[in-house]
C-alpha cells in the first residue's frame, strides 16, 4: 500500500506522547497525534510524504528482518533508477548522502505481517523538527525515546524536479516491473471498515495516549511567586501520584491540591479544566494555575 496522512505525528507503539512531541505546538500548528501498532520512533508525515506497507504472511521460522528487507530492497532499487544514490543502514533505515530519508517499522499479529516505512519526498522539515522533540532529563521509562537523525527530502537529490505525486506514480511503475506487482483500488466497503477501525482505535484517545508506557516526569521552574517543583507519575494516560513542592507562599497544606490532581488525564487541558474554577491561592500563593501547567507539562 501507497499512502499519505496530512499533518500527522505518528508515536510507536511503546513511546510517550509528551517525551516525543510538543503536544501544545502540535495543536497550533494543526498537527494530529496518532500512535501506530509497530515499534520504533516518532515520525512526522504531510503530503509531502508518502508511507509504504507491505503486509505478508507470517509463519514461524520466518526471518522478519529479511522479509523488511524486501521492502527496502526495491525502494533502494527504485531511488536509483530516479538518479538518487539511496543507500540502507541500521535497522533497515535508508539514507542519501549520510542523511535519513526513511524509517522503517514492523508488527505481526495473526499470522500477518506488516513492514512498513515513510518516505520523505518534499516534507516540511521545519515543522517536523518544531512539532518532534525528545528530552529525556525530564521524563525517565522503560519506553523507547526516538533515535535522532538528521533527515532531508528526497526532492533535493532528484535530478529533474518532480511534485509528490509525479515521484508516487514514478515509485509505483518501478515496483509493478520489480516485484510484478498488480493495482488494487479499495473498494466502498474496504474503505468502511477501514473507516471503522480508524474510530474504534486509532482516532480514539484510549489508544492514543491511554496505551502509553508508565512513566515518571520532574520538573521545576522559578516564577515571581516562587520556585515550583513537580513530580508526577502516570499509567496508562493517568496521573497516579503527584508531589508538589517549592518556596511558594502555601497557606493550606499542598496535599489538598495534590489530590485534585490525582486521577486526572496527563494532559494539560484536562488539568486546566479540572482547577479552572478552584481557589489555588491558599495552595500556591501567587503562582498561577497558567505557571503550574507550564511546569507540569513543559
Amino acid at each position: 500500500m501507497i499512502w499519505q496522512a496530512e499533518n500527522c505525528a505518528m508515536l510507536g507503539r511503546n513511546q510517550i506522547a509528551h517525551a516525543e512531541v510538543d503536544i501544545a505546538r502540535a495543536v497550533e500548528t494543526g498537527v494530529h497525534l496518532v500512535r501506530r501498532s509497530s515499534g520504533g520512533g516518532t515520525i512526522f508525515t504531510d503530503m509531502g510524504t508518502l508511507l509504504i506497507s507491505a503486509i505478508s504472511a507470517f509463519r514461524e521460522g520466518d526471518d522478519a528482518k529479511q522479509m523488511l528487507g524486501m521492502l527496502s530492497g526495491p525502494l533502494v532499487s527504485a531511488l536509483g533508477k530516479f538518479g538518487v544514490r539511496a543507500y540502507t543502514h541500521s535497522r533497515n533505515d535508508i539514507f542519501v548522502e549520510g542523511k535519513k530519508v526513511s524509517g522503517m517499522a514492523q508488527y505481526i499479529r495473526n499470522g500477518v505481517l506488516v513492514s512498513h516505512c515513510s518516505l520523505l519526498f518534499d516534507t516540511d522539515l521545519d515543522r517536523l523538527t518544531t512539532v518532534l522533540r525528545a528530552d529525556p532529563g525530564k521524563i525517565v521509562s522503560k519506553a523507547l525515546a526516538s533515535m535522532r537523525s538528521h533527515v532531508t527530502n528526497i526532492s533535493e537529490y532528484m535530478p529533474v524536479s518532480r511534485t509528490t505525486g509525479e515521484f508516487k506514480d514514478m515509485l509505483k511503475a518501478s515496483f509493478f516491473e520489480d516485484m510484478n506487482l498488480k493495482e488494487y483500488e479499495l473498494t466502498e466497503e474496504d474503505i468502511k471498515k477501514i473507516h471503522g477501525i480508524r474510530l474504534q482505535k486509532y482516532a480514539n484517545s484510549e489508544w492514543n495516549i491511554g496505551s502509553e508506557p508508565r512513566f515518571s516526569y520532574s520538573n521545576s521552574r522559578r516564577f515571581p511567586g516562587g520556585k515550583v517543583e513537580v513530580r508526577l507519575y502516570a499509567e496508562r494516560g493517568l496521573i497516579k501520584n503527584c508531589a508538589l513542592s517549592g518556596d511558594f507562599l502555601a497557606l493550606l497544606p499542598i496535599r489538598e491540591l495534590e489530590e485534585k490532581i490525582e486521577g486526572l488525564p496527563y494532559r494539560a487541558g484536562a488539568v486546566r479544566d479540572s482547577l479552572a474554577s478552584a481557589d489555588l491561592a491558599p495552595y500556591l500563593g501567587t503562582v498561577t494555575l497558567e505557571e503550574l501547567l507550564s511546569c507540569a507539562f513543559d
